[in-house]
């Protein structure tokens, strides 16, 4: 464990509740089905495919003319998916995959399906891949090598090498497919890229033409001024020499662009890109410039459509697996915390006894208070001096130890005591016991039990109940104490219900009710067992075990010394004179005189 911790396990493993479900994606509106199934198309409809990517079925016997039907639809779609059945007769476009329609996936259509759910995951795969790595490492220890034998590590090493390359947002990270990197880049660039060609076109013909002397005949220059000055008039004049430069300068800026996009010949001409009216600032021709940018988009979507195409396909496979590894860690996850649990809270786990009724324990220490211990808050002035929680050992019915307990077996136990003592606290920490035990948990300190069909934990009432609420109090232990179900009650100071006579006679008989039942067991606080004993018959009385908290004192803090384990078999005193002692003694100096004004009445 602590090997564990020094490595922040606890941290990673709580990572692994993120688990997140793929979320719709966004229509795809630069891709299109074609298809000429109509069961295939329909099918497609039926998985809702059609709300995330364009479908259109046609008839292949009426295309009469397929280059031209196809390519319409790649020069008006970045990525063109044809499924059917007659792939030899589809013609040939960069952006045209075909699929035969019995072969497909839904990975191969919406690669982007499969993987949004990984990079949404991905820092959690992640996570559970070092968590693998940790317990790796760990295999010496023989419960860590029977877990790991779990794990498929060959699985695990795909799922983490197809994860890594998937940023947020469900695209593959630059590094990982050069080919996609460079069109990607060029995508992104394209139109810094024309506006640079464009400055460098119009700064070499500046350049130039600055740099020249160009002749125009005497002749030329009287009939310009003859004629009406325009531009066409006087672009009649320009000497050939001065086209030559323009044409030449915009055909080297377009090589050089051309070499920039990665175009090849059959791409596009580039020349395509020469406005039609040659004007002095060049601007190439925006309509050509929006074809292109249409093809260089076309090209890098394409090739992200191919590569992410590849790496869903390995996901889908694996997500499966994947899903399985992250239900075995949070297995793992669940026993490891309890096992964290049990170790901060001292706990172990219960013997579990077949034949005998009850339960006993040793070393028991309050998981409230241990975990007021665990974060330095124990309120030392209500409950001890001490830094650590005290440990309580206590017993009921026929399970019993002998190297601890020396009593007599009982169902019903009464529980007497000082104010303040850990009357409330023991019954706490017993009903914890219990309830551990019974789930199947570690429990507190050693611990033996029967298990329950019930338990019942009755808090002390705040004042007197109403006469329906008492009517309601009384049918319910009357249920109870009369039901066959095997159970545990725990009742803290249930004489609270009325006044304290008329409560003597109530619990009495609920008492002997409660006896006359072999499967009640039950604890009682209670400060009236001098009167229950004038109420209970002799040989009832004698069913019932008496056990008591007794404090001896006041330590020098004024704070009770309390021994906080019952005493078996000992009606101990309530002991509220200590209580006075200690209020005698501190406060104001009026609360002090009367204090010790009430203190000589005892």
């Amino acid at each position: 464990m602590e090997k564990l911790e020094e490595k922040e396990f606890s941290k990673l493993l709580s990572s692994l509740d993120g688990l997140k479900q793929a979320e719709d994606i966004a229509k795809i509106n630069n891709r299109i089905i074609l298809t000429d199934s109509k069961q295939f198309a329909d099918y497609l409809r039926e998985e809702n495919i059609n709300s995330l990517i364009k479908i259109e079925l046609f008839n292949f016997g009426k295309i009469s003319n397929l280059d031209a039907f196809f390519k319409d639809f790649c020069e008006n779609f970045d990525v063109v998916i044809y499924c059917g059945n007659n792939q030899p007769k589809i013609p040939i476009f960069d952006n045209l995959i075909t699929i035969n329609s019995e072969e497909f996936s839904i990975e191969s259509l919406i690669p982007e399906k499969i993987i949004r759910f990984f990079s949404l995951n991905k820092s959690l795969i992640q996570n559970m891949i070092r968590i693998v790595a940790i317990l790796k490492n760990l295999k010496d220890d023989e419960l860590i090598s029977e877990f790991l034998s779990k794990f498929d590590l060959k699985l695990i090493k795909i799922l983490r090498e197809n994860t890594k390359i998937l940023d947020d947002y469900g695209d593959i990270i630059p590094g990982i497919d050069d080919k996609l990197d460079e069109y990607r880049n060029i995508a992104n660039k394209f139109t810094s890229l024309v506006l640079e060609t464009e400055n460098n076109i119009n700064e070499k013909i500046k350049k130039e033409i600055s740099e020249r002397s160009i002749n125009i005949k005497g002749k030329q220059i009287l009939e310009l001024i003859r004629n009406d000055l325009t531009i066409e008039n006087v672009r009649s004049y320009i000497p050939a020499e001065v086209d030559d430069l323009i044409s030449e300068s915009i055909h080297e800026g377009l090589i050089i662009l051309e070499n920039q996009l990665k175009l090849k010949k059959i791409d596009i001409d580039i020349n395509n890109l020469i406005p039609e009216l040659i004007e002095f600032p060049i601007q190439l021709n925006e309509k050509e410039i929006d074809r292109l940018e249409k093809k260089i988009n076309s090209r890098f979507n394409t090739q992200k459509y191919f590569a992410m195409v590849r790496v869903a396909k390995v996901l889908n496979k694996n997500q499966e697996y994947m899903l399985k590894l992250h239900q075995t860690l949070l297995e793992f996850e669940f026993f490891y915390t309890i096992g964290h649990f049990a170790m901060d809270y001292h706990l172990n786990m219960p013997n579990l006894d077949e034949y005998n009724h009850g339960f006993c324990g040793k070393d028991l220490i309050n998981l409230n208070l241990q975990k007021a211990a665990l974060s330095k808050n124990i309120d030392t002035a209500s409950i001890t001096d001490l830094t650590k929680p005290i440990p309580i050992n206590y017993q009921l019915g026929d399970i019993s130890d002998s190297s601890f307990f020396h009593a007599s077996k009982s169902s019903l136990n009464l529980l007497t005591g000082s104010n303040s003592g850990g009357k409330t606290m023991c019954i706490n920490t017993c009903s914890q016991s219990v309830i551990l035990a019974q789930m199947g948990f570690p429990s507190l300190g050693n611990f033996s039990f029967h298990p329950f069909d019930e338990l019942y934990f009755f808090k002390k009432s705040n004042g007197q109940l109403s006469a329906g609420a008492f009517e309601t109090t009384l049918l319910q232990f009357v249920q109870l104490a009369q039901s066959s179900k095997l159970k545990v009650i725990f009742a803290d100071e249930l004489e609270s219900i009325t006044e304290p006579n008329a409560a003597s006679k109530v619990i009495s008989g609920i008492f002997s009710l409660f006896l006359t039942n072999q499967n009640n067991y039950g604890i009682f606080v209670t400060h009236l067992v001098e009167l229950l004993k004038g109420e209970i018959n002799t040989d009832l009385l004698k069913k019932i075990r008496i056990d008591g908290i007794e404090a001896s004192g006041l330590d020098k803090n004024l704070q009770l010394i309390v021994d906080r384990s019952p005493k078996f078999n000992y009606a101990a005193k309530s002991t509220p004179e200590l209580i006075l002692k200690r209020l005698a003694n501190s406060g104001s100096s009026e609360q002090k005189k009367f204090f010790s004004l009430l203190l000589k009445k005892f």
